[in-house]
């Protein structure tokens, strides 16, 4: 039984740090090896190829390009469920992807890299637009409770 060489080992970890998958190494490793090892150095190496093989051919993309789509209804850039809404979401995400995205690529043709760029924009609209809500809901309900011009006042005074 020969270990892993030294280029799968390496090849392996490029493959889990690109796809973000670092942290379900130890799973990855004792699902290949039928629960002999939870470490890759102690991979065979033909269990390493069956690993690297696997993670080759799913570079994580799909799943990113899902997210994307996930964080645009959360972002409520689209929503809806019927078909005809998921093909005006298609056209809605991709322009909207095209004119403010901070790549300017439709959704299928953004690389492993841009998709990354492309859930870090979503999720600091969705962060900031929950910082505008939280502002408004307690404005409103500071000013329900008659307390806003103090406070506004106080401000003032520091």
């Amino acid at each position: 039984m020969q270990l892993i060489t030294k280029d799968q080992l390496k090849k392996l970890h490029v493959l889990l740090s690109q796809l973000g998958l670092m942290d379900e190494k130890k799973e990855m490793v004792k699902h290949v090896t039928n629960s002999r090892t939870e470490s890759s150095r102690e991979l065979t190496i033909h269990e390493a190829g069956v690993l690297i093989t696997a993670l080759a051919g799913n570079d994580g993309c799909e799943r990113m390009r899902k997210k994307v789509i996930a964080l645009a209804y959360e972002a409520n850039i689209i929503y809806g469920n019927t078909p005809e809404d998921k093909q005006m979401n298609a056209a809605k995400l991709n322009k909207f992807l095209l004119e403010r995205g901070t790549v300017k690529k439709n959704l299928p043709k953004l690389t492993h890299g841009e998709l990354v760029k492309t859930i870090t924009q979503f999720q600091q609209i969705i962060k900031h637009q929950g910082e505008g809500k939280a502002a408004k809901a307690t404005n409103a309900l500071l000013k329900e409770l008659n307390i806003t011009s103090s406070i506004k006042t106080r401000a003032k005074a520091l």
